[in-house]
């Protein structure tokens, strides 16, 4: 596995973490962009569905995850991500087309965790 696929390895298992130690208002919480976490997540579902689809993840072309609770986003983040991860570590590293779907989902997953993180203590404000 290279130094970059290992890298988003940890980003993704920091941010999954983060989303596991949520539970029921936690996920209304405002995040960036003025979306609730659930929303912002299921953004990075999406983003993780259609790079999974670039890698060439073994997923019918278009389809896209169901909605799930709030509580259930964390396993389906951590599901895409770890396909999207072994295709990755899979490909060719000197692929143009492989380095620029590990680019992408280098900043989904960092741009989703500062999304989330500045979202503060996970106090719904009332």
């Amino acid at each position: 596995m290279s130094a970059s696929v290992a890298e988003l390895a940890r980003e993704v298992q920091l941010l999954v973490r983060r989303l596991r130690g949520w539970a029921g208002s936690s996920w209304e919480v405002p995040a960036g962009g003025g979306v609730s976490r659930a929303e912002r997540t299921a953004r990075l579902i999406d983003e993780l569905a259609v790079l999974g689809e670039r890698a060439g993840v073994a997923s019918p072309p278009g389809l896209r995850p169901p909605r799930l609770a709030p509580h259930a986003l964390a396993d389906q983040v951590a599901v895409l991500a770890e396909e999207l991860l072994a295709r990755l570590a899979e490909a060719d590293p000197a692929s143009f087309a492989a380095g620029e779907v590990l680019r992408d989902a280098q900043a989904a997953v960092t741009t989703t965790r500062a999304d989330l993180d500045g979202a503060g203590f996970g106090f719904r404000m009332r």
